[in-house]
């Protein structure tokens, strides 16, 4: 944004983005629909498993929660599990292992919320 616009339209860019995050943020308690998961913890999940593109490993997964302590962050991941927002696949280089994806479910849905966000701050922004 330019340093040189007048403070009342600085203003209201400012005002617009709080809408439009507002805006968002029901979006995302739409787009997830249940109490328990609307924590930005799994926002940290969901988002980084899609920008992996690929499944990871368990352990990669329970990182994308950084501010939760390794423990926590498992408890998250098997409830996203158990709900089948996530899916637990085998590790081919490694019998043991486990790989994790979104749903394709949660995927799609995950992609018509980012659309819907990106309208949402386009039309802001304007």
């Amino acid at each position: 944004m330019k340093r040189s616009a007048k403070p009342d339209e600085r203003h209201r860019q400012r005002h617009k983005f709080v809408q439009a995050l507002n805006a968002m943020d029901g979006s995302w308690v739409r787009f997830l629909q249940d109490k328990d998961i609307l924590d930005i913890n799994y926002s940290d999940l969901y988002t980084g498993l899609w920008a992996a593109e690929t499944p990871v490993r368990k352990q990669e997964a329970l990182l994308l929660m950084r501010h939760l302590s390794p423990q926590t962050a498992k408890k998250y991941l098997d409830n996203a599990v158990a709900k089948g927002l996530i899916v637990e696949l085998p590790d081919p280089s490694d019998g043991r292992a486990k790989l994790i994806a979104l749903s394709p479910d949660l995927k799609s849905r995950l992609e018509d919320f980012f659309d819907n966000a990106i309208e949402i701050f386009r039309k802001a922004l304007a």
